[in-house]
């Protein structure tokens, strides 16, 4: 018996990024690394990162007491912030910062997640969460749109066995970039807190930045190979 040309499905972008949304609403709880969207994995994590820095900043913040900040500029916090007065400020930053970890767990795969996390991103720079953390939000801002997209342009650039290559070596990019990303979080938070006066550790400080900047450029190829092993998961 014939089928009628009704009867079949052709998969289009639009079907993909459906499918994507179901499986990341299905993934609630931890899944074999094997099944999980890499891009929403990266995310949590790049997540919990960027919101653990922000709530530091606040708490520092908090210790100045109920003082004013005496202009926009936080010179010893490397930040700015619209409300002047330290306690306030480093309440409002916590704040903005649990929320931020929060929405990149449990919501950011949702429709217009990442545009709620754009604008937590751009609230927490205006309220003294740092300069280093709006960077880093518009990093996670990027790579969250692409968590339910069919990536059609990565597919058509990576042949298949650069896809294949790559989705071998995502896990390998994502912990060494991870490590590097928390060890230089950690040296910042036990040995250069904010309001610190870095010239007086400039070999610690100088290390600091050196696994920093490791770290990010490791996110490079981290999140490209990510969208090669979503790729190939389909």
């Amino acid at each position: 018996m014939k089928r009628k040309s009704s009867d079949y499905s052709v998969p289009t972008g639009l079907n993909i990024k459906a499918q994507n949304m179901n499986d990341n609403l299905k993934q609630t709880k931890l899944f074999p690394l094997r099944n999980i969207n890499s891009t929403r994995l990266w995310m949590m994590v790049f997540g919990i990162l960027d919101g653990s820095a922000g709530v530091v900043h606040g708490l520092y913040e908090t210790l100045r007491g109920y003082t004013p900040t005496q202009g926009f500029y936080l010179e010893n916090f490397g930040a700015f912030s619209v409300i002047p007065n330290y306690l306030i400020t480093g309440i409002v930053v916590i704040l903005v910062a649990l929320s931020i970890a929060l929405w990149t767990i449990s919501f950011v795969h949702n429709k217009n997640g990442p545009l709620v996390l754009l604008t937590l991103t751009i609230l927490l720079f205006f309220v003294g969460g740092g300069v280093a953390q709006l960077f880093f939000g518009l990093i996670a801002w990027g790579v969250s749109t692409r968590i339910n997209s069919p990536l059609t342009w990565w597919g058509k650039i990576l042949s298949k066995t650069a896809r294949e290559l790559l989705a071998m070596r995502w896990l390998i990019f994502f912990v060494t970039g991870y490590v590097l990303l928390t060890t230089a979080i950690v040296i910042w938070l036990i040995l250069l807190p904010p309001g610190t006066n870095h010239n007086d550790v400039p070999t610690i400080n100088y290390l600091c930045w050196s696994l920093l900047g490791a770290g990010l450029l490791f996110q490079i190829p981290t999140i490209i190979a990510g969208f090669a092993r979503d790729l190939v998961r389909r």
